[in-house]
């Protein structure tokens, strides 16, 4: 097994925003191309901006604020509000704050297989939260199984919470690749510190144990292995 812990970088762009993926250590870890938590005010709004060949996963932390799709008209966010766009073509997406109102969300963009064109797709859902298999934890399925949004490439995605000191293990497998990344708190992946802002990077793992007090909330995110590309895809969140 390897993990790989990264901390968050400041974006040099964009001073709201923290980058775990890429930086100057780690250009590139497929299929993940991009691993960010975002804060946006309507002073500061975040820009539109375009993707194309990725899909886009969007958790709302904090705050509420509409979800911009093209031409679409605007589609309500609020905390826990989930969001994935498949994009095989360019598209312009942008997540500006309600009136009056800071938004923080996380977003993780991954890379489509080269070759493959899934039809354009954007899902948004909410799921309600349930206590997971181990007590003291709160399990919220964002995307694959447990949840209606469903991903072209088959990355899976949970929101785990702790309310009291507990250990929640999830399967990984040694085919696929997966993102820990801590919203709050401090905990431990296996035998490593996780903070508040970095992301645990984990591969040939069959699973992994998360250990946390309360207070401690990890989104988690697995995709089947990517092969590394000739050339990053240029994406934003």
């Amino acid at each position: 097994m390897a993990i790989r812990i990264v901390t968050g970088e400041i974006e040099a762009k964009d001073v709201t925003t923290r980058v775990a993926l890429p930086t100057r250590a780690l250009p590139r870890w497929p299929p993940f191309e991009r691993v960010a938590e975002t804060i946006a005010t309507p002073r500061r709004p975040f820009p539109p901006h375009r993707h194309s060949g990725v899909e886009v996963l969007a958790y709302v932390i904090e705050g509420s604020a509409s979800y911009e799709l093209g031409s679409d008209p605007p589609r309500p966010l609020v905390p826990g509000s989930t969001t994935l766009l498949t994009a095989p073509l360019p598209v312009s997406h942008a997540i500006n704050p309600a009136k009056g109102h800071t938004v923080r969300w996380f977003a993780l963009v991954s890379a489509l297989p080269a070759g493959s064109n899934p039809p354009a797709r954007f899902q948004s859902g909410r799921t309600e939260a349930k206590h997971g298999s181990a007590e003291g934890t709160i399990v919220r399925g964002l995307m694959g199984p447990g949840s209606t949004i469903n991903s072209a490439i088959g990355m899976e995605g949970l929101s785990i919470e702790f309310e009291s000191p507990a250990t929640s293990f999830q399967r990984v497998g040694h085919s696929r690749v997966a993102v820990a990344y801590a919203l709050a708190g401090r905990g431990l992946l296996d035998n490593e510190v996780l903070n508040a802002g970095e992301a645990a990077l984990v591969e040939n793992a069959a699973g992994i144990a998360l250990h946390g007090d309360a207070g401690f909330q990890v989104l988690f995110v697995m995709a089947p292995r990517g092969a590394m590309p000739d050339a990053p895809t240029k994406s934003g969140t």
